[in-house]
């Protein structure tokens, strides 16, 4: 008999614990619009430090972007600096809109998440991060800050075409 006070105990101790570590904040990755190389071949690619061709300054407010339209051209690699002016944490993420609309979905449930994708940066109140990246396919690509309440008005568009010359 004791012997089995002893397993059950085990047993309820070992889903205690895998439940309490399943929970709260947690990294997490997605594979939409990845090309065999784990590229993002709908929005483009992380990009080289190296290869960066423009720097743009982007700054996160209460509830926007600015600026909130930006043309590059194809091919060319951006680092974006990241300046969150506002009393609150903001993200960018680079993606399809259904991307965007999906991280925001999941925002709201756990809104606590941390991010490891190439593509997006979590930036606290008054600090300053970056995001390289390389656009590889002209078009638009949208951008927006997917946490909740901030989704709906935060967000931008990046015109990629082929002739764009920056000035």
């Amino acid at each position: 008999m004791k012997r089995i006070l002893i397993i059950i105990s085990a047993i309820i101790f070992s889903l205690t614990v895998s439940v309490a570590f399943s929970g709260g904040s947690h990294s997490h990755k997605h594979g939409h619009g990845h090309d065999q190389e784990g590229n993002m071949s709908l929005v483009g690619k992380p990009g080289n430090l190296s290869d960066i061709s423009r720097t743009i300054v982007l700054e996160m407010t209460f509830n926007k972007f600015k600026p909130s339209k930006i043309n590059v051209k194809k091919g060319k690699t951006i680092k974006f600096v990241l300046k969150n002016v506002s009393e609150k944490e903001h993200e960018i993420m680079i993606g399809t809109m259904k991307e965007l609309e999906e991280h925001a979905k999941m925002m709201r449930k756990d809104p606590h998440l941390e991010h490891v994708d190439p593509n997006q940066v979590t930036v606290g109140p008054g600090e300053t991060k970056e995001l390289v990246w390389q656009f590889t396919n002209m078009g638009t690509v949208p951008f927006a800050c997917p946490r909740h309440g901030h989704f709906k008005s935060m967000r931008g568009e990046i015109s990629v075409t082929k002739n764009y010359v920056h000035k």
